[in-house]
């Protein structure tokens, strides 16, 4: 049985815009490290804006780092990664990020046997995301989970 897990990390949607500085960089790690329970063996993977993506390697340095260019740069680099064999390889797919471009490919996967689960801001949950996810867990002013029953 497969226990690996990789996470993909839209550093802008989760940020709420680009990470400017090294130190907003290693707040958003230090917030997802809690709210995701990093493990040692995960697979993370991070995409951001190419102007971002040295101060995302600060915080970061073990990541494997995705320059994205453009509106949905980012999102087009997570989307490439989910193309890479996953079911194959890892035991849980995370994606960190609300938007509706990701809802087929995570639907697609969720149908070959990987759980995928969505952790995203409430506010920019994509409806077609959330139905798309095994489990989904989102910010409000505490955390809520969803988990679908089969």
């Amino acid at each position: 049985m497969k226990t690996r897990r990789i996470i993909l990390l839209d550093m802008e949607n989760f940020n709420g815009g680009p990470v400017t500085t090294p130190s907003q960089a290693c707040w958003c790690r230090r917030v997802l490290a809690c709210w995701l329970e990093l493990r040692p063996d995960d697979q993370v993977v991070i995409a951001a804006d190419i102007s971002t993506v040295t101060n995302v390697h600060q915080a970061w340095p073990k990541a494997r780092i995705l320059a994205g260019s453009y509106e949905n740069g980012a999102d087009l680099r997570l989307l490439e990664v989910m193309e890479e064999s996953l079911p194959e390889r890892f035991g849980e797919m995370i994606l960190v990020s609300g938007d509706r471009i990701f809802a087929e490919k995570v639907s697609e996967l969720a149908g070959q046997g990987l759980p995928t689960r969505v952790y995203a801001h409430e506010t920019s949950l994509s409806g077609r995301l959330k139905f798309a996810a095994t489990t989904v867990t989102t910010t409000m002013s505490t955390l809520t989970t969803i988990e679908k029953v089969a």
